[in-house]
């Protein structure tokens, strides 16, 4: 596995019920992911989506930002 060696944030998308993973460094890549949700009627439901959501999108800004940790694994073990 290629280490990325990018150093990633989570932000709210301004135009979507989303989150985005984004580069913090100005030579990379600028949106990593989007992690959508659905909004509902329904603001519990809502806020149950969104948090999800957003345990996903800390999840693979946390694999980016410990690359190096995690690309240096024995799979095999």
């Amino acid at each position: 596995m290629e280490n990325p060696k990018i150093k990633t944030k989570v932000v709210h998308s301004e135009s979507k019920s989303a989150w985005n993973v984004i580069a913090t460094e100005l030579r990379s890549k600028y949106k990593i992911a989007r992690v959508p949700y659905i909004a509902v009627a329904d603001e519990e439901l809502t806020h149950r989506q969104r948090t999800e959501a957003l345990l996903h999108a800390n999840y693979i800004s946390y694999c980016f930002n410990h690359s190096d940790i995690i690309c240096n694994i024995d799979m095999n073990k």
